[in-house]
This record gives structure tokens, C-alpha cells and sequence, in this order.
């Protein structure tokens, strides 16, 4: 048998290990391609919450950039002067901006609902605080107990715009989804995905054609759904390729807004993780 050199092999030993260290991110690198990805795409509520986690793993954890804080300072003041609506928004702008550059800012997401409630936007202010909780604050207690009032309060605000409406104005849901359905007819909404790929949706009638854009400006499609409703789901995922020990999509729901300005996107994975995209209608 022939004998490996000793130098030779704590060569090769000391190349797979700088390999190794070459193509390794450190923990800083992988939160800066987190927060690089949530930047093009700020609904994506999935990826906040991996952030949130993924920096409750950092020792030492990441100071706040001094630019959110700029943010935060400035929403705290729009806050603090706000007489109507006006000044919430105001407010609840800036706190995005922070809660792009720190998306794991816990203070900033618990202010940022409390704004949210005060502008009346309880399902926003709802999220807010679902963030905050996976923060692992101390009043967690507390958190909860302010969603589930938070939910009395979109529910008690429905109840009294229902009995304060005559029937005699209120359209027909039906008729109010066939008028959205013409004005969204021929529209195409898009989302960019990263590595130069736009997923595309076309409204074509009743007929949801979602397809992808590759970076040559091919377009392929990839499925057709029926649009049965505003908000409507399929268990169709498309001819997505399924590889041994990976997550795939099992389910998918399309969100129509009401303005019909965007299409939000929802899908579930066979491992129970979730994920949301925005595709905003390309005038």
C-alpha cells in the first residue's frame, strides 16, 4: 500500500479548511442578506420572523443602526403631536423605516402597534404585536391579552359599520366581486424573487395565470386558477421539482385587495412553514 506523505496530508487538511472558511457567512453576513431580502419586499411577515429568530442567536446581539433609531425618534414625535389620522400615518411610516433597517427591534414593532390601534388599523396593529411576542419580551402576557382586545375591537368596529348601513345601500357581495374582477381583467401584477427572476400573475377573466419572468426576460408559465372569490386557495403548487429531505409548497392562497392594486401571495410547506410575497399591479 503506498503511504501518504504527512506534510502532504496536512496540506490538503489546511486547504479544505480555508475552503471552509471562504464559503462559510458568519452570522452578521447571513442577518445582512435577511435584511437585504425583506427590503425588496417589506410584507414578507415569514422572513421577519426568521430574523427575529435568527438574531436571538447572535452573542453579542446587533445594536440597532443609528438610522432606524432616526426613524424611531421621528415616528415617537409624529406620535406625540398627532391630532387625527393625518399624524398616526405619519408616525407609522417612520416606524417602518425602522423596522426595515432593525426587523428585529421588539420596542420598535410594540410601538408601532400601539400607533397602528390609534389609526384604527387593528389587523396591522394585530401583526405588530405578533412580531413583539416572538421578541420573547417580559409583558408577553401582556401582548397577548392587547391582541385579543385589539380583535374585540375589529369585530365590535365591523358589527357597528354593518347596523349603521341600510340594506338598501349595501351592493351585494357578488355583484362587488364581478365589479372588481372586470376593473382587475387584463392586469398583470409582479414581484421580484432575487437573481434577476420576476414571478409574474396575469387576470385573464375569472383565470389567475401565475408564471415567472427568468433574467434572459423569458416568460414560462406555471399554473392557471380559477378566481372563485376575493381571497381564494388551491392545493395546485405547480411543477416544482421535489428533492429528498427538502420542504415543498403544499398549498397555496391569493389575496385580491380591494382596490385591486396588488395580488399578496400565501403559500404553507410540507414542514409547516409559511411564506408571503406582495405582486403589485403594473400600471
Amino acid at each position: 500500500m503506498k503511504k501518504i506523505c504527512p506534510a502532504a496530508l496536512l496540506t490538503f487538511m489546511f486547504l479544505i479548511v480555508l475552503i471552509s472558511a471562504v464559503h462559510a457567512q458568519t452570522p452578521q453576513q447571513t442577518l445582512n442578506h435577511y435584511i437585504a431580502d425583506l427590503q425588496k419586499n417589506p410584507n414578507n411577515y415569514a422572513l421577519r420572523e426568521k430574523i427575529i429568530r435568527h438574531v436571538q442567536t447572535m452573542r453579542p446581539a446587533p445594536a440597532i443602526p443609528e438610522t432606524a433609531r432616526e426613524h424611531y425618534v421621528m415616528a415617537a414625535t409624529f406620535m406625540e403631536k398627532a391630532k387625527d389620522n393625518r399624524g398616526y400615518e405619519r408616525a407609522i411610516e417612520q416606524y417602518k423605516k425602522a423596522l426595515l433597517e432593525a426587523p428585529w427591534w421588539a420596542d420598535a414593532y410594540k410601538k408601532q402597534a400601539i400607533t397602528q390601534k390609534a389609526a384604527v388599523h387593528y389587523d396591522d396593529a394585530i401583526a405588530s404585536l405578533s412580531l413583539y411576542i416572538l421578541t420573547q419580551p417580559a409583558d408577553v402576557r401582556d401582548a397577548q391579552d392587547e391582541i385579543y382586545k385589539l380583535k374585540a375591537l375589529k369585530q365590535s368596529a365591523a358589527l357597528e359599520k354593518e347596523e349603521s348601513s341600510p340594506p338598501a345601500v349595501s351592493a351585494p357581495k357578488q355583484n362587488t366581486f364581478d365589479n372588481l374582477l372586470k376593473k382587475i381583467d387584463g392586469r398583470r401584477y409582479t414581484c421580484p424573487v432575487g437573481s434577476g427572476y420576476t414571478v409574474v400573475f396575469d387576470v385573464r377573466g375569472k383565470v389567475l395565470t401565475y408564471g415567472i419572468i427568468s433574467p434572459g426576460g423569458i416568460y414560462e408559465e406555471r399554473e392557471r386558477y380559477e378566481i372563485s372569490a376575493r381571497e381564494f386557495s388551491s392545493n395546485r403548487v405547480g411543477p416544482w421539482p421535489r428533492l429528498p429531505g427538502v420542504p415543498y409548497a403544499v398549498g397555496y392562497t391569493f389575496i385580491i385587495s380591494e382596490d385591486g392594486d396588488r395580488v399578496t401571495h400565501r403559500w404553507r410547506m410540507s414542514d409547516g412553514d409559511t411564506g408571503e410575497r406582495v405582486h403589485l399591479w403594473q400600471r
